[in-house]
């Protein structure tokens, strides 16, 4: 920051309570109503003043100012609107790798809303458009962690309890990319990170073709309950299948995440070395999620307990990715890079 940085050693805690608002940020605002209120340091008195509110009519001298304020240094906006900000940057996703003032946790709950969202509006319409979509922000996010792959762990702190399909779905894509990270001590190729990601964020996605009165009810599933979930993994083939989405890594995650290495899960009954690293890798992070996210018919379990009790159920699940789950939620990736480096 230029002013910032002066305001700040006077005021002591302007980047606690303010976010600056940089040339490029201010470009993705809607130039009329901004959708946060604006707020302007002044050098002459150093105190920071609010300047606009928030989607209130922004007259075009006053557009004029503002602008000049970014160039400055000067324009913020205050961290306690940042879950309206946060809303906003998703839209505009790419602004993550070019801004530096966001916090490890901004920036991963910015990458939660967006990719949420993407997703919601694949579901809602699976697609090759929506599609698109998801993939470009997957290439983003995918580009953040390749700067420095130890900020998959940032992006593991941002998971969400409250469970949806969309949100589930993003939950286990971070889960799953910090679990890889870790599996290859940090050093991938860029295209594979690609392809897991598109498969964990997609591994799900037949789930939609599930009424919503089953996944709601509050006591066990009844046989014929059991089996239309089961068969969410013939409709999420069917539908990449629609959409010429033929990435073995996509098609491993769909058609394995509930397959486990005692061959006690479903559909095929793999086991042992029939069942990919992918599939492993998915069926863990997605057990994981929903063990850890709030059901109708249970509360979650924390991250800790939940990682437990994937550890314990060494039969079902690979016990190595589970020991890496249980390092995870007590160390952290960096850590454990640092150790095994």
């Amino acid at each position: 920051m230029q002013w910032g940085m002066n305001a700040q050693s006077q005021s002591g805690d302007l980047a606690e309570v303010y976010l600056q608002i940089s040339p490029n940020i201010l470009e993705s605002f809607p130039k009329f109503r901004p959708p946060v209120a604006l707020y302007r340091f002044d050098p002459a008195v150093a105190q920071v003043k609010k300047y606009h509110d928030a989607e209130a009519r922004l007259a075009k001298e006053r557009q004029e100012e503002v602008a000049e304020f970014a160039n400055e240094g000067t324009l913020f906006l205050l961290r306690d609107d940042y879950r309206v900000y946060a809303q906003h940057l998703s839209k505009n996703l790419g602004l993550v790798l070019t801004e530096e003032d966001f916090t490890p946790q901004e920036v991963a709950e910015i990458f939660f809303i967006a990719l949420r969202d993407r997703m919601n509006e694949f579901l809602e319409q699976p697609t090759e458009e929506p599609l698109r979509g998801l993939a470009k922000d997957l290439s983003i996010l995918v580009e953040y962690l390749w700067i420095d792959p130890v900020r998959v762990e940032r992006l593991t702190s941002s998971l969400h309890t409250e469970y949806d399909l969309a949100g589930h779905s993003v939950n286990t894509m971070f889960v799953g990319l910090a679990l890889f990270t870790m599996v290859v001590r940090g050093k991938y190729e860029r295209a594979t990170l690609v392809s897991l990601a598109l498969g964990l964020i997609l591994h799900d996605l037949g789930m939609a073709n599930v009424p919503r009165f089953i996944l709601d009810k509050p006591q066990k599933f009844l046989r014929s309950d059991r089996d239309s979930v089961e068969n969410h993994i013939d409709a999420g083939v069917s539908k990449l299948n629609r959409l010429k989405l033929r990435d073995p890594l996509v098609m491993q995650c769909v058609t394995q995440h509930h397959e486990r290495v005692d061959g006690s899960g479903y559909p095929n009954r793999i086991m042992r070395e029939g069942l990919t690293m992918p599939g492993r890798l998915c069926g863990l992070a997605d057990a994981f999620c929903a063990i850890a996210s709030i059901r109708p018919h249970r509360e979650a379990k924390d991250f800790k307990q939940a990682a437990l009790l994937l550890l314990k159920d060494g039969e079902r699940f690979d016990p190595t990715l589970a020991k890496l789950l249980a390092v995870l939620v007590t160390k952290g990736v960096s850590e454990y890079l640092n150790q095994a480096a």
